[in-house]
């Protein structure tokens, strides 16, 4: 016991992740135990539920009944968990999902391994060796700094960028345009704003210096796709970032989630099959990590079946939830970080102790947020993140606005943020 004291002592000095976890103790929005669910509702007791705006199930396919029609059925046949890593086997599932998420996305071929997270970590090293050079966008996902410092201890340089910064990304370019593995790390859509990644200037940075683009697309994967229009901000067919802009895959590396859309533990490289070749080999997640559970491929091709049917349904009611949601909160006086109607909605508090608070209030008031406080953001940043799915109602947007009001009057009263 008293290593494992020191052990955590020590880390606590060093990691600002002790500051997070030192408030999460003080906030009720964290480490709930869900004693039930009824739709979008989660008891956390028998006398307290709370409504879910912290779910990115996005389409609501975790709660679509047609979902389960086809777990049964592949269990049966392929076990509850495939028996090998996938360099040994995989079950022809797993063939089939990933010519499914190729048709859908428009690439020779797909590489499906449990999460992104999985694939940060395995492909950017494979991608970058031992002498390349990673350029990671700063507002890219955690998962992918991850990747990256693996890479960068084993000799690869690392260098940033903020995200927009076309002329610091391309000045980096230039300085290092002799080095012949460049990778550009973004995400597709941002996960904290719902930005979505301004594609065409950085695919041709990447065509100009010979670099490749490595996007992230976890959360734009299944909401956001081909042929964009007013009426319509998300596009069709939730194909993925790419569609979106009409661009090909020329110079970009494409990694989808299906956990956020598709309510399955997969993950996919979207790839040439040379690419597909290569990361098999050079990716170590391939063969030293356990592979999906069946339940989850089998939900996963039925997910994309369903979204053939329906998809376009579900994305037009997410649309107009996430619509209702924004216009409701500026006009209360949030400031409510979001351009692109995305169901990903950051509401600025500005100060920890305020959003501490008002993350409580919020709380008892039956509506569940994810609360971010300093360090996870900037000083002055800090806020709410509140995320919609096709599965929530009108009445639970209007219960989030009421409940928004309330914490409204709370912070004009103890004047403590910088909301407005």
């Amino acid at each position: 016991m008293q290593l494992e004291d020191a052990i955590i002592a020590i880390n606590e000095q060093e990691n600002r992740r002790f500051a997070i976890g030192e408030m999460f103790k003080r906030m009720k929005q964290y480490d709930l135990i869900a004693q039930r669910i009824e739709g979008r509702r989660i008891w956390t007791s028998p006398s307290h539920s709370v409504i879910d705006f912290a779910s990115c199930n996005y389409l609501g396919l975790d709660l679509d009944p047609d979902m389960r029609g086809s777990v049964e059925e592949a269990m049966e046949r392929w076990g509850l968990h495939p028996s090998w890593c996938r360099l040994v086997a995989s079950p022809k599932i797993y063939q089939e999902a990933e010519e499914k998420l190729a048709e859908l996305i428009g690439t020779e071929t797909t590489l499906i391994l449990p999460t992104v997270t999985l694939i940060s970590i395995g492909v950017i090293p494979a991608l970058v060796g031992k002498s390349g050079l990673i350029l990671l966008d700063k507002s890219g996902h955690e998962t992918m700094y991850e990747g990256a410092k693996i890479a960068r201890d084993s000799g690869a340089t690392l260098v940033s960028f903020k995200q927009g910064d076309f002329a610091r990304l391309e000045a980096l370019l230039s300085n290092y345009r002799d080095n012949p593995r460049k990778v550009i790390l973004i995400d597709g859509v941002y996960s904290m704003s719902g930005d979505f990644a301004e594609l065409p200037e950085l695919v041709r940075l990447a065509k100009t210096y010979d670099a490749l683009l490595y996007i992230d697309d976890a959360h734009g994967f299944g909401v956001v796709g081909e042929g964009p229009r007013a009426a319509m901000p998300y596009g069709q067919r939730g194909n993925g970032i790419v569609r979106y802009h009409g661009l090909s895959y020329e110079n970009i590396i494409y990694v989808g989630g299906c956990s956020k859309a598709y309510s399955s533990l997969a993950a996919f490289v979207g790839c040439s099959r040379k690419m597909q070749s290569f990361i098999k080999a050079f990716s170590t997640p391939y063969d030293l990590s356990g592979p999906c559970p069946t339940a989850s491929l089998a939900t996963l091709i039925r997910g994309l079946s369903i979204n053939e049917q329906r998809g376009e349904c579900y994305r037009q009611r997410l649309f107009r939830l996430t619509h209702k949601a924004i216009v409701g909160l500026r006009a209360l006086g949030f400031t409510v970080l979001n351009r692109s109607w995305f169901p990903i909605v950051f509401v600025k508090i500005g100060n920890n102790e305020a959003t501490i608070a008002t993350a409580n209030q919020l709380f008892e008031l039956g509506v569940l947020v994810t609360v971010s406080p300093f360090p996870m953001v900037v000083p002055g940043e800090e806020g709410h993140r509140l995320t919609f799915t096709a599965a929530n109602t009108e009445g639970e947007i209007d219960h989030l606005l009421w409940a928004f009001a309330q914490i409204l009057g709370t912070l004009t009263e103890t004047s403590t943020s910088n909301f407005i």
